[in-house]
């Protein structure tokens, strides 16, 4: 997490991403080298559309999606759930 009002090295990360302060929440994934693995987006404010950027994230990584993921995802996708958590041992 980046806040996107602050200086020092936070600010230098919304630099080195192009993106602007006080802006909306944005979540973006990427890979190792900080390359966009799917197009950056603003306004993600579910967890279904959170969770289904994800497993397109994992997928354009060529990383296997667990079942286990696009079963929650599946069920979380068809209601309004605001707060999922997630735990890997």
């Amino acid at each position: 997490m980046i806040r996107n009002n602050v200086e020092g090295y936070e600010r230098e990360v919304l630099e080195r991403f192009e993106e602007p302060t006080w802006n909306n929440p944005v979540v973006r994934f990427v890979d190792a080298k900080q390359k966009d693995l799917i197009p950056r987006k603003d306004r993600v404010w579910k967890t279904g559309p959170l969770l289904a950027r994800m497993e397109a994230a994992l997928e354009a990584a060529e990383r296997p999606v667990p079942d286990w993921f696009r079963a929650v995802a599946l069920e979380v996708g068809t209601g309004d759930v605001d707060v999922a958590a997630f735990a890997m041992t």
